[in-house]
């Protein structure tokens, strides 16, 4: 039996829903010259998290990297975020036209998805927190690919429905459920697109790996283990905003699971060739990455902080 949705709930859906229909009016564009305009101001004089952010622009560039290219760094990165959030109200009408005119590599993209999974199955996607990587689902589902991808559901159930229906429903199963990972690898089996976005720090040791230079950073286990569950590639996709509304998708070589290989040397050789290719293009584009995500990826576990106090 459903649970009746609250006030609360309805007058928060009211207002996205009002302000999807304020956004949508415009054209992407004026809005994005608007937002970075608005960003600007709004970023010189009181952004809660500035400080913090040009801190770990600098943590990975190192301190000579000018305050001033470090703050472009951030405000550009805070506005690529926002311009997702435009885009998403925007998904319903992105058609496979839409995507042709505005997503470099589409077709390209496609064709070899279709390969992989015609060779193995099924293929896991990894992404990092560049551009517009909800895109990437987007066309996935656009193009008729079975997408599956692990999270937590919103808190209002509104909320949840609109995000579904603006990601093309593909579907999104809850991340704190153990069933969860068994259907993952059943997907997987069946022919499925399983998409994870790894470049975060995993809250418990998990897969260690040396990431901006820096030893035993803790990644997602996830990735490797769906990977190795179901026998299938880790196909490595990066996602780069060329302007408010062109998109540019890169696909590098496929990644395959060693089965008779050490399970956590395997995963470790895996997530590391991943990463690898996330840093490269995250140094070479760095306002294209999401500087802000709360699990920073360099950031200690609290037992190694520790160990560390005690020595």
């Amino acid at each position: 039996m459903e649970h009746p949705i609250s006030l609360r709930y309805r007058l928060e859906y009211a207002g996205l829903r009002t302000l999807q229909v304020a956004i949508t009016t415009f054209p992407i564009r004026w809005v994005g010259a608007v937002a970075s305009g608005l960003l600007r101001v709004v970023f010189r004089l009181c952004w809660p998290l500035k400080a913090e952010t040009v801190s770990r622009v600098r943590e990975v560039f190192g301190a000579e990297t000018p305050i001033a290219e470090c703050r472009r760094i951030a405000r550009t990165s805070i506005w690529n975020m926002l311009m997702n959030f435009v885009e998403l109200f925007h998904a319903g009408r992105m058609d496979l036209a839409y995507l042709r005119a505005h997503l470099e590599g589409t077709d390209a993209a496609k064709a070899t998805l279709q390969r992989l999974i015609d060779r193995h199955g099924g293929v896991v996607i990894a992404l990092p927190h560049m551009g517009n990587w909800d895109l990437a689902g987007v066309a996935c589902s656009a193009f008729g690919f079975p997408l599956m991808a692990v999270g937590r559901p919103q808190n209002n159930p509104l909320f949840e429905a609109w995000l579904r229906r603006a990601r093309l429903n593909f579907q999104t199963v809850d991340r704190r459920h153990p069933s969860s990972f068994v259907r993952v690898a059943h997907h997987l089996k069946g022919g499925g697109v399983f998409a994870i976005l790894p470049d975060v720090r995993h809250n418990k040791p998990a897969v260690p790996c040396t990431v901006f230079g820096k030893p035993d950073v803790q990644l997602g286990k996830g990735l490797a283990k769906f990977a190795r569950m179901a026998n299938v590639p880790v196909l490595p996709v990066v996602m780069e905003r060329v302007d408010a509304d062109h998109h540019r998708l890169t696909l590098s070589n496929p990644i395959l699971p060693d089965p008779d290989a050490d399970p956590d040397a395997d995963a470790r050789r895996m997530t590391q060739a991943v990463w690898d290719i996330f840093e490269r293009r995250i140094r070479a584009t760095p306002e294209q990455w999401f500087w802000h995500n709360r699990r920073w990826i360099l950031t200690p576990l609290y037992t190694q902080t520790r160990h560390s106090r005690h020595h």
